[in-house]
C-alpha cells in the first residue's frame, strides 16, 4: 500500500471546498436575478467566474485515479458528495439562464416598446390618425 491514498483525500477536499465556493456563487448570482438587483448580478457575476477558474485549478492538481482509490470507503464518500454537489450546481446554473432569459426577453419588450417597434403599439399615426387599413378592433392599453 502506498502513501496515495492521503493525497487523493486531500485533493478531493480541496475539490468539495472549491465546489462549495461555486455553488454558493451560483446562488447568490440567481438572487440577484431574481430581484433584478444589477450591481449584485456583475458582482456575483465576477465572483462566480473566480469560484470556477480557481475549481478548475484545484481539480487539475487532482493525482490519478488508481485501483488503491476505488477500494477507499473515504474516498468514496466524498466522490458522491462531489457528483451531488456538481448536479446541484448545474440544476442552479440552468436555473439561472431561464431567468436570464426571462429578464432579457423582458428588457426587449420594454425596448419594443419605448422605440415604437411593437406591432400592436401603433393605435395612431404621426398625424394623429388611426392607419387606413385598420378597420377591425384596436388596442386600447396593453399590461
Amino acid at each position: 500500500m502506498n502513501d496515495s491514498g492521503p493525497d487523493m483525500l486531500y485533493a478531493l477536499q480541496q475539490e468539495l471546498r472549491s465546489l462549495e465556493s461555486v455553488h454558493s456563487a451560483l446562488e447568490a448570482e440567481s438572487l440577484a436575478l431574481s430581484e433584478g438587483d444589477v450591481a449584485n448580478i456583475e458582482t456575483s457575476i465576477q465572483k462566480k467566474e473566480a469560484a470556477l477558474a480557481n475549481h478548475q485549478n484545484i481539480m487539475g492538481q487532482r493525482p490519478t485515479t488508481t485501483a488503491e482509490h476505488a477500494s477507499d470507503p473515504d474516498i468514496g464518500v466524498l466522490q458522491d458528495h462531489l457528483a451531488a454537489l456538481a448536479n446541484q450546481c448545474q440544476a442552479l446554473n440552468r436555473h439561472n439562464g431561464t431567468l436570464i432569459s426571462k429578464l432579457s426577453d423582458r428588457t426587449r419588450a420594454a425596448l419594443n416598446v419605448l422605440q415604437g417597434t411593437e406591432e400592436s403599439a401603433l393605435l395612431y399615426s404621426a398625424s394623429g390618425v388611426t392607419p387606413a387599413g385598420d378597420k377591425g378592433s384596436r388596442v386600447i392599453g396593453k399590461a
